[in-house]
């Protein structure tokens, strides 16, 4: 090979070891979220936030191990359930609500003041009202958003809400005082 001819395949190459060092492009970052997707994420959030601060109170207020425990997989569960939804919500640049809204306060407030039975009742009976409340709102996200983590997120969530209003029902049953037939 001529010295030429090392010019020239030099001068042929050089353009594709310039290629293989360019740096590649960044991904494309997610579409924007729709509002129904971010209506969503805010109440999903607020939800989680609301179910995990009242569950943390049963610890200390409540008197059946049952509703404890069921506490404690609350906690669990909706701690869990928050840290994915805070990963899709970063992956869009978005933030979850820091704070419960008013009425949650002043709910999380009175329960505070409760316990051993009286709280068992009022927390049973908050959680059964809050995972009725919660279960439409993933069926929607669930049936037409729009962002596919989302959507596999409400699909995912749906049987852990689905399975802790069956745990509050079973809860608020067996906690009810029964009267005798006469």
């Amino acid at each position: 090979m001529t010295k030429h001819d090392r010019w020239m395949l030099f001068a042929a190459l050089l353009p594709l070891a310039a290629c293989a060092t360019a740096p590649k492009p960044a991904p494309a970052p997610p579409p924007a979220l729709t509002e129904t997707d971010a209506t969503f994420i805010e109440k999903a959030a607020r939800s989680n936030d609301f179910i995990i601060a009242t569950a943390k109170l049963a610890a200390t207020q409540a008197r059946n191990p049952h509703v404890k425990d069921f506490a404690a997989r609350l906690v669990s569960d909706h701690t869990a359930s928050q840290d994915r939804l805070k990963a899709i919500a970063d992956r869009h640049g978005t933030t979850l609500p820091a704070d419960l809204n008013t009425d949650e306060e002043h709910v999380l407030d009175s329960l505070k003041a409760e316990k051993g039975r009286t709280f068992d009742r009022d927390f049973t009976a908050l959680q059964i009202a809050g995972h009725n409340d919660a279960a439409p709102l993933f069926q929607a996200e669930a049936a037409s958003g729009s962002d596919p983590a989302l959507k596999t997120y409400a699909i995912d969530m749906q049987a852990a809400v689905h399975s802790h209003l069956d745990m509050a029902r079973t809860l608020g049953q067996h906690g009810h005082h029964r009267r005798p037939h006469h």
